[in-house]
């Protein structure tokens, strides 16, 4: 099977099994003694079947290593959205304090993207506007504020032949495993962050 190329340049990169047919997760991260100081989880949908091709659509990630580098614990959590037709954006949603183990916290993003697979594809295929909520039949709700910002990376796809994807739990005992703590440590705390739903993240848009 075709998949999309886990990031390079990580420890640990690997494709993730997401909860539709059309969309995969990739994950990568770095290991430092029971720590991880740099991960990235990004959702790809299949954007063509001949030849199979995928976009990365969604971005969530952390890095603690470089200077100029996104620090999710003095920045918080963002997500970088693609769009087939305009330049990507940056949402920040709201969300509960972080705990310490990075590990919780890749697998909450994780299932974050997955959860909300169906909205980033709508973002992506001009669906619903960035930071607006999901279509409803009552029309929903006022979109989110935009706030103006060129620091969006514009480039987030690349294919190749993989191996098999993970299943989440088979992603959680790698995260457990860099930690050196337990798979039921990590699923259970990644339960426990409370992220708000993208529809009522502030956007960055450029």
């Amino acid at each position: 099977m075709s998949l999309p190329s886990p990031p390079a340049g990580y420890d640990v990169s690997k494709a993730v099994e997401a909860s539709t047919s059309n969309c995969v997760l990739t994950v990568g991260f770095d290991r430092q003694s029971n720590h991880i100081p740099r991960f990235i989880v990004q959702l790809h949908y299949r954007i063509d079947i001949n030849p199979i091709r995928w976009e990365a659509i969604a971005r969530m990630d952390h890095n603690e290593t470089a200077a100029l580098g996104h620090n999710i614990y003095q920045e918080g959590l963002h997500v970088d959205a693609a769009r087939r037709s305009h330049p990507p954006v940056k949402l920040r949603p709201s969300h509960s304090p972080l705990p310490a183990s990075r590990g919780r916290v890749i697998r909450a993003c994780t299932d974050y993207l997955d959860v909300n697979t169906g909205y980033f594809v709508d973002v992506y295929e001009g669906n619903v506007s960035p930071g607006s909520p999901p279509r409803w039949p009552d029309g929903g709700q006022t979109p989110s504020r935009f706030i103006r910002s060129r620091d969006i990376l514009e480039d987030m796809s690349r294919e190749s032949t993989a191996e098999d994807p993970l299943s989440t739990g088979e992603l959680t005992d790698l995260l457990a495993d860099a930690e050196g703590t337990t798979p039921e440590s990590i699923e259970h705390g990644a339960e426990e962050i409370e992220i708000a739903p993208p529809g009522d993240a502030s956007v960055v848009d450029e």
